[in-house]
């Protein structure tokens, strides 16, 4: 727990949590660590890994197929986004027993990496060495050579993994979290927040859907942490 120093503010001491999140466009990891300024605030240095999605993103199964599986229609990249922030938490209320509750206040900023993984799906095909059989085959996504109709479903994620391409923006996250826990130094964490992130290259995500510069979302997260 914070510490109080003879000028009546508590000093915070330093920690760090890990926690899984879902939001308004995409779920994710993150982690936060923080460290003692002054007087109620803390430096806070933020890692954030998490999937983005187009909100007109829509999953289908092709019922004219035996063994169909779900894929997401016309959707021919998914995109991942890795934060690397920094920035300030703000300790509004200590958590003084185990009865209580810890409430900060925190927004941090930086640089963002966007992996881009192309989609393949498992496509029916005649076979060449038998024009009588299908067989099933992975292809990269393109709505305009690719018949809906032979779609199979979504290929094994880690097809096409050699094909990640790479950009890069800016993250903003800011939001309020609520501690508690039955030890002094370990706690479990509810964080409910906002988050915007810019693209300038507009990765593309749904076929002839217009790419979005800037993705924005609300999300809650659930983490275990630890005091120093």
């Amino acid at each position: 727990m914070a510490q109080e120093n003879n000028t009546g503010f508590y000093i915070p001491e330093e920690s760090i949590k890990f926690g899984i999140k879902a939001s308004t466009n995409g779920t994710g990891l993150f982690f936060r660590t923080t460290f003692p300024f002054k007087n109620n605030l803390s430096k806070a240095l933020d890692i954030d890994l998490t999937s983005l999605k187009n909100p007109k993103e829509k999953q289908i199964i092709n019922n004219r197929i035996g063994n169909p599986k779900p894929f997401t229609y016309n959707k021919i990249n998914r995109l991942y986004n890795l934060r690397l922030m920094g920035g300030l938490h703000y300790l509004f209320a200590e958590r003084n027993s185990k009865n209580s509750i810890n409430i900060g206040f925190f927004a941090v900023a930086g640089p963002n990496l966007g992996i881009i993984k192309p989609i393949f799906l498992d496509v029916n095909e005649i076979d060449p060495n038998n024009p009588n059989n299908f067989i099933i085959v992975a292809r990269r996504y393109n709505p305009e050579i690719i018949n809906t109709a032979n779609i199979v479903g979504n290929s094994s994620y880690f097809t096409g993994i050699n094909t990640l391409n790479f950009t890069g923006g800016l993250s903003f996250k800011t939001g309020a979290e609520f501690n508690w826990g039955n030890y002094g130094s370990e706690y479990k964490s509810i964080e409910v927040g906002f988050t915007l992130d810019w693209m300038p290259s507009k990765p593309s995500l749904i076929h002839k859907i217009e790419n979005k510069t800037l993705y924005s979302g609300f999300y809650i997260s659930f983490a275990l942490g630890k005091n120093k």
